[in-house]
């Protein structure tokens, strides 16, 4: 047999030459059409995401991890790699190197049957794109030859060796070999570094930074990525990258000196990290997003559409996001509020969202702290807690209220008794109680600055809760997320921080709304533009309200409850939040430049925190207001100070009497709250003092826990003293709401003090007819007594479920503010 073996293999290729002759009758147009041009066929791509300076932040990718370049932007040190190991006459030969055949045809012999292709470059892209990868024949075979013939006629070699590296696959999910290079070398040094007046990323690639060792490596991947992988079998991956090198020098691509010295090289290879492990920083308003994208129709008529385009598409999205002032976030909330307290026990988790309100940045969210690590294992670690459904925003609604009162002509001079506890009936309801004031009567600035409930209720009144809900909506809040509730104006309804942060976003313009922006715009693959972002505002204040707000606002952060939030070298206004149990906590405000809403609470409930600021309840003033100064002290750094517009004169309070120009903050903590000796203390500087009262289990009632200015501080003669009074917990009558709706009967008991627990379960005394939404029992029963940490559960009849759907508990906790 081995006699014959020799002329048996001649007689092979003759056969197999002349059979494709033969096939070459067949028409290449008749089988794919006349216009048919490769470039119309599309491969997926990833998708990838930058900052709004052009760092690259993630890639979006399906199944396949894929990035298309042109022949110009591969280097010839990698083209040439592959040409080496793979195809080395694929320069000479016409589509089919008969030499190669040959040598495949005599190993197969010898295997019996077909072990070696002996294909080209040209046989093995046209193989596998229009052929059925999954069958082995000679008759396949006798197919490929003549494809690969007929495509060497119609196209150049540059653009073979183009589609075939844009093509083949590399291992570990990656096509081509921008991807092959990303995904064992790790991304391009320019994708980390600010890009900030490049047009088009296109040109930043991996490939063009790659050595010898690593291109080889790459070109050695090609004939069995698994078997050469080099995170799994790295001694193997070396022998086949030397291989390639050493055809590579007996091709004369590189020099002797350069093979020497790559085969005394590692390869040094990045962390095999899988697709679901990545980790990337903003995750979790990368995943906002997503589904900003994905729930656009412009971008497609179905969601997989959507879906398809976005993972496989190729695109460069380019958003709002600053990863610099992220990390500063992020950075700012842990010097905070650290994960762990001393003891090791775990603290409260926080929101953050920083928004631009220049022309540069007009709606953009520059910063998103959506929870404290997105890739962390707690169960819900990637709800994001700044855009989600939200937690009760307390006394951060407060402006909400106000402004809809200036915009309807009450002077923000008005004054309303602000005695505690204050029954409020009408359109509230029979028996409206509401705590949380001073004793006697307070202007509405007053009960701004000091955030007085008492007040705010008898706004509502004025108002009304259906123009509440609207300067809501107009303000920035979602659409039906705000109920017509008396109560709502004291933040008993859940909003988030994105919607806070474009609530108060409109107030920093003066009055002029502008909604979250994500996206600047998104190219596609072929560097035509998908979408370009358009700046829609809408105004919804005049200046003279926009500016008495502003001014009401500016001495809550200056000497109202908000001091701790204070900035150093820009004027700041915003609002404390507090919701009842003191469950959720908020800060919200702004500069001229920049807009910040702040949350902390605990994710999987509401749980009160009692003990976590140093010993004392967390309120808005806390943990928010210093996370919010410490967050916008970062988001400021580089922009002018501006003042604020000076609003008419008759909307100041009275003027004060001849004051010195300094004087120094006696020390108050500790002493009791309007003592002879206490008030003694205030008189050189003609300070006043404001109380809060604040309920304490470790300090004596009567007692100042704490003070703002600190003791000691030079300030300017007659500055208001904020103090914080210990009280005994009380004790109050919880009210009944048996028979009234879901929404009354929170707002029941949400004005009278307590935290709300709703359960929808079927009253099993309901009979055939049952209230639908109604409250048909509660725990405590009304006309017992509770005191603030109260929670009243409510059992609401739900409605009836589908005959194939079984019912579910579901469980909110809803409270009003403590402040």
């Amino acid at each position: 047999m081995r006699r014959f073996r020799r002329p048996f293999l001649a007689l092979l290729v003759a056969l197999l030459v002349a059979t494709a002759c033969s096939v070459e009758t067949k028409d290449f147009d008749t089988l794919f059409g006349e216009d048919f041009s490769v470039g119309e066929l599309e491969t997926a791509q990833s998708s990838r995401v930058f900052d709004r300076n052009g760092v690259l932040i993630t890639e979006l990718r399906g199944e396949q991890n894929r990035r298309d370049i042109t022949f110009e932007e591969i280097p010839p040190l990698m083209y040439n790699a592959v040409v080496a190991i793979e195809d080395e006459r694929f320069w000479d030969h016409a589509g089919v190197d008969l030499k190669a055949i040959l040598r495949a045809a005599r190993s197969n012999v010898g295997a019996g049957g077909v072990s070696q292709g002996g294909s080209t470059i040209t046989q093995q892209y046209v193989g596998n794109v229009f052929l059925d990868r999954s069958e082995q024949t000679a008759g396949r075979k006798i197919e490929e030859i003549f494809m690969a013939r007929r495509f060497e006629q119609r196209y150049t070699k540059e653009f073979i060796l183009e589609r075939y590296l844009n093509w083949v696959y590399f291992g570990n999910g990656a096509y081509g070999v921008e991807a092959a290079a990303r995904e064992y070398f790790g991304p391009p040094s320019c994708a980390t570094q600010t890009n900030a007046n490049q047009e088009d990323d296109r040109d930043c690639l991996k490939v063009d930074e790659l050595t010898i060792v690593e291109a080889a490596t790459i070109a050695g991947l090609i004939q069995a990525p698994s078997r050469f992988n080099p995170h799994t079998n790295y001694d193997a991956a070396r022998d086949r990258r030397d291989l390639v090198l050493l055809r590579m020098y007996a091709n004369e691509y590189i020099t002797e000196e350069e093979y020497n010295a790559a085969l005394l090289e590692p390869i040094d290879l990045v962390a095999d990290v899988s697709i679901l492990e990545e980790e990337y920083p903003a995750a979790h308003f990368v995943e906002d997003v997503k589904q900003w994208f994905l729930g656009n129709p412009a971008f497609g008529p179905t969601r997989e559409d959507r879906t398809r385009l976005l993972f496989e598409g190729g695109l460069d999205i380019h958003t709002t996001i600053d990863l610099s002032l992220q990390a500063e976030a992020e950075a700012g909330v842990e010097r905070v509020l650290p994960q762990f307290r001393d003891d090791g026990t775990p603290n409260p988790d926080a929101a953050a969202v920083i928004m631009g309100t220049t022309p540069e940045d007009d709606g953009h969210i520059l910063a998103m702290v959506g929870g404290r690590d997105f890739f962390g294992g707690d169960e819900d670690a990637k709800f994001n807690l700044a855009s989600g459904s939200g937690r009760q925003a307390g006394s951060s609604m407060k402006p909400i209220g106000l402004a809809a009162a200036l915009s309807i002509g009450i002077p923000i001079t008005e004054v309303y008794d602000a005695t505690s506890p204050l029954v409020v009936e009408k359109v509230c309801g029979p028996k409206w109680t509401v705590r949380g004031g001073t004793d006697g009567d307070s202007t509405l600035a007053a009960g701004t600055t000091y955030s007085r409930n008492t007040v705010y209720a008898q706004v509502m009144l004025d108002i009304g809760p259906a123009r509440f809900v609207q300067m809501a909506e107009d303000l920035g809040i979602g659409e039906d997320r705000i109920q017509p509730v008396c109560a709502a104006i004291l933040g008993t309804e859940n909003v988030n921080m994105v919607e806070m942060a474009t609530v108060y976003s409109t107030f920093s313009r003066q009055g002029t709304r502008v909604d979250p922006v994500y996206v600047t715009r998104i190219i596609n693959n072929d560097g035509t533009p998908l979408y370009e972002h358009q700046l829609e505002s809408a105004s919804v204040l005049n200046a003279t309200v926009a500016a008495q707000l502003t001014w009401a606002l500016s001495t809550v952060v200056r000497y109202g409850t908000g001091t701790r939030a204070a900035l150093d070298d820009w004027p700041a206004a915003g609002k404390t939040g507090t919701a009842q149990n003191n469950a959720d906590a908020t800060f919200a405000g702004f500069t001229s430049q920049r807009a910040t809403a702040i949350w902390v609470g605990y994710p999987q409930e509401q749980k009160p925190m009692l003990t976590e600021f140093h010993g004392e309840k967390v309120q808005g003033g806390t943990f928010p207001a210093l996370i919010w100064h410490e967050l916008m002290t970062a988001a400021m750094r580089g922009q002018p100070a501006v003042e604020f517009p000076t609003p008419p004169g008759s909307s100041t309070t009275t003027t004060l009497p001849e004051i010195p120009e300094e004087a120094t903050v006696p020390e108050l903590v500790g002493k009791p709250f309007f003592d002879e000796a206490t008030l003694l203390l205030l008189e050189e500087g003609v300070f006043t003092m404001e109380g809060v009262d604040v309920e304490s289990w470790t300090h004596e009632p009567g007692t100042i826990m704490f003070q703002s200015p600190p003791a000691g501080a030079v300030v300017p003669g007659g500055t208001p003293i904020i103090v914080e009074v210990a009280i005994e917990p009380e004790l109050f009558p919880i009210p009944s709401v048996l028979g009234l709706s879901e929404a009354e009967a929170k707002g029941v008991i949400a004005a009278a003090g307590f935290g709300i627990d709703v359960q929808y379960l079927a009253n099993p005394d309901g009979g055939d007819d049952p209230v639908i939404g109604a409250v048909w029992s509660q725990n405590p029963e009304g006309e017992s007594e509770g005191d603030a940490q109260t929670i009243v559960t409510i059992f609401v009849e739900p409605e009836p479920p589908p005959p194939t759907t079984t019912s579910s508990t579901t469980t909110t906790t809803e409270a009003p503010p403590d402040e």
